[in-house]
């Protein structure tokens, strides 16, 4: 299947920015506002054709999980990406988490051969940044731990 044939949405619908939380809004905001300092007035474009080549990762991990599943396997899958993350970038290799990984999920299925009744959940792409990309140079402004972590004795 070409991909200009393909629909491009995940198994995971996507949800309009617009029914985002207020926060979670605020935090898009945030980091869309610094990527027109790093890649330029056509920073679209440039986001856009690195987004379509998969960030050049040199290889993807494809997580999925059975349809039907509960949110709690979607809990523990969430965190299986995290230990993967964590024990790739202690081995010297770097990792990215993007949506461009999985929204051509028919395509996947034929290609890779998941099966129909596997929900593909998240994309892992791995490899070794490339220092000269401008994409890796976009940073964003992080909340204060404080304002989003409570602890109570």
């Amino acid at each position: 299947m070409a991909i200009t044939e393909a629909k491009t949405n995940s198994d995971i619908p996507p949800m309009s920015r617009k029914l985002w939380s207020e926060q979670a809004q605020k935090n898009m905001a945030e980091w869309s506002h610094g990527i027109p300092a790093v890649l330029g007035d056509n920073w679209q474009e440039t986001l856009g054709k690195e987004a379509s080549q998969l960030y050049n990762a040199q290889a993807v991990v494809y997580l999925t999980l059975p349809k039907g599943y509960t949110p709690w396997s979607l809990f523990d899958l969430g965190a299986f990406s995290q230990n993967i993350l964590l024990a790739t970038t202690e081995q010297g290799i770097d990792s990215i988490v993007a949506y461009n990984f999985v929204k051509y999920p028919q395509i996947l299925r034929e290609e890779l051969k998941i099966p129909d009744d596997e929900e593909i959940i998240v994309g892992i792409g791995l490899g070794f940044e490339d220092e000269q990309a401008q994409v890796n140079r976009i940073t964003s402004k992080r909340m204060d731990t404080e304002s989003i972590l409570k602890i109570k004795k």
